[in-house]
């Protein structure tokens, strides 16, 4: 496997996984090595692997030109058959040779993994070799798809999502979209839900949730309005309960059974009448009044958009979380048109109901669900002054717990360094593209496995829909180019095209109008 192959050098110094190799004067038949070139270390019953990180010349101008090799592995023979394990038994020692690892070893080292995986490229450094992420540590451990605008942060998450749907075609993802540039992408296989036909009921908020719409805090009188939020919100959960019989159990401010708008107004008007002093009343009147503002805006009409009351958490939950999957394995959910100031709650709502659809269902007959967060940084911020507190608080518990209830999560942005640090370091698997910004490749390059620091320093190097994927997802961290997507299974993340389309005058007055009546309709 290595007789053939020339000598590149020979190890002057070791340092725990890393080498300094000596390489070889020009002239004696070895090709010089380039960045991340596959090297070999023969001994007595394993070939040590390596990968060339650096290279560089000697600080005087007779110094031997010296790479830099960072230990990846081993090939050992189990059952007569070559096969690659990850860590170094036997370190090699000083002036240990050196030798290129052929195409034959490269095969050994980049074999097909034994567990079920997916081809989603090719290695940038051997374009005949296809990449593999393994489904199973992939998914079941979190991960992460990071890179700069432009960089292909949506087609690498729209080809992997493919790829794994060619292999497990029943599926149950919901991919949270801000942008509305997912559907495209899935076609007939995913599920698209807009503000115009996503059915949310309001009384699936947890009180947190709730008052952060009805209730929120403002100054000094959101503190007085969400204390008298809270009383009302549980006697109407539990006149309803009494009257339907909703639960058999204790029935809390957050328990998810419906309840009357039109009690809860009721209540809060109870108890304002009931008040010693009129001009205690001012908290109960904003409440009140924020209610009636809210139901009567169109904006709020998929909270708020049922004409009577009915328990249809089933149904919605079903369809959110594709029980059964019926040819769509994927929810899409828009975000696009949510109003901002609640984008936060929506989240929230959606992250909690996905955990706690996990954690309460019985042992062995849960289905593994994937939550993907487009624009993570926006719902996980790793500064809480921006607001966004419910959806963050809702994304880390998944991050920190989801795994043990089957419920993974996928987080995309591009910018991590805005990105809460303790739910990316949850995640398993780090897919990183171009990133150009310093401050963003120091927090990846912190929040990673000791030891891959060299991998991520070609970051601002790598080309559009070329990734860096590092962790449990890959058998060995490896720089890849990803398969180019067809026409039809795109997203819709295209930058328009200013010097074609400022050829020629084709914007009338009927395109104004145009966007004039869907911006009033709400309608994209």
């Amino acid at each position: 496997m290595l007789s053939a192959e020339p000598v590149l050098g020979s190890v002057l110094a070791v340092n725990g996984s890393s080498l300094v190799v000596g390489l070889a004067p020009e002239g004696t038949g070895a090709r010089p090595p380039t960045l991340g070139d596959l090297v070999a270390l023969p001994g007595a019953t394993t070939i040590t692997i390596g990968v060339v990180h650096a290279l560089r010349h000697g600080r005087r101008v007779d110094d031997r030109a010296v790479a830099d090799v960072q230990l990846l592995g081993e090939v050992v023979s189990a059952g007569g058959e070559p096969r690659f394990r990850r860590g170094v038994s036997v370190f090699p020692p000083l002036d240990a040779l050196v030798v290129r690892a052929g195409p034959q070893l490269a095969a050994v080292v980049y074999a097909p993994p034994t567990a079920t995986s997916v081809c989603v490229g090719r290695l940038s450094n051997a374009p005949d070799v296809p990449a593999h992420l393994l489904v199973d540590p992939l998914l079941g451990k979190h991960f992460a798809v990071l890179g700069s605008t432009g960089s292909g942060k949506s087609w690498t998450v729209a080809g992997i999502l493919q790829a794994v749907l060619r292999t497990c075609p029943a599926a149950h993802i919901v991919l949270l979209d801000p942008h509305g540039e997912y559907a495209p992408a899935f076609g007939e296989r995913a599920e698209a839900l807009d503000l115009a036909d996503l059915e949310l009921p309001y009384w699936l908020m947890n009180f947190e949730e709730t008052a952060a719409i009805l209730a929120p805090a403002r100054d000094g009188r959101g503190y007085a309005e969400s204390a008298i939020l809270k009383e009302a919100l549980l006697t109407a959960r539990q006149m309803w309960v009494a009257g339907n019989g909703g639960t058999s159990g204790p029935v809390t401010v957050d328990t998810p059974v419906p309840y009357r708008l039109s009690d809860l107004v009721k209540l809060i008007d109870e108890a304002m009448g009931a008040l010693n002093k009129p001009e205690g009343s001012a908290p109960y009147r904003q409440l009140l009044a924020r209610i009636e503002s809210i139901r009567n805006d169109r904006r709020y009409a998929f909270l708020f958009q049922s004409l009577y009351l009915r328990d249809n958490m089933d149904s919605v939950l079903g369809r959110l979380l594709r029980c059964p999957v019926a040819d769509r394995p994927v929810t899409v959910i828009d975000l696009s048109g949510v109003p901002s100031e609640i984008v936060d709650v929506v989240v929230s709502l959606f992250c909690r109901m996905l955990f706690e659809f996990g954690l309460w269902s019985e042992r062995g007959r849960a289905v593994p669900l994937l939550l993907v967060c487009e624009e993570a940084h926006r719902y996980v911020p790793a500064s809480t002054e921006g607001g966004f507190e419910p959806s963050r608080r809702a994304i880390d518990r998944i991050a920190k717990e989801g795994r043990k209830y089957g419920v993974s999560l996928g987080l995309v942005t591009q910018r991590p360094a805005e990105l809460s640090p303790s739910a990316l370091s949850q995640c398993g698997t780090v897919i990183a593209l171009r990133m150009s910004n310093e401050r963003d490749q120091a927090f990846v390059r912190n929040t990673l496995p000791e030891g891959s620091g060299w991998l991520l320093s070609g970051l601002p190097a790598l080309a559009t829909g070329e990734a860096i994927v590092i962790g449990e997802g890959v058998t060995l961290p490896m720089r890849i180019r990803l398969d180019p997507l067809p026409p039809g299974a795109r997203p819709a993340s295209h930058t328009p095209a200013f010097s074609e389309a400022w050829r020629a005058d084709e914007a009338g007055i009927e395109l104004v109008r145009e966007t004039v009546r869907r911006w009033r309709e709400q309608r994209r």
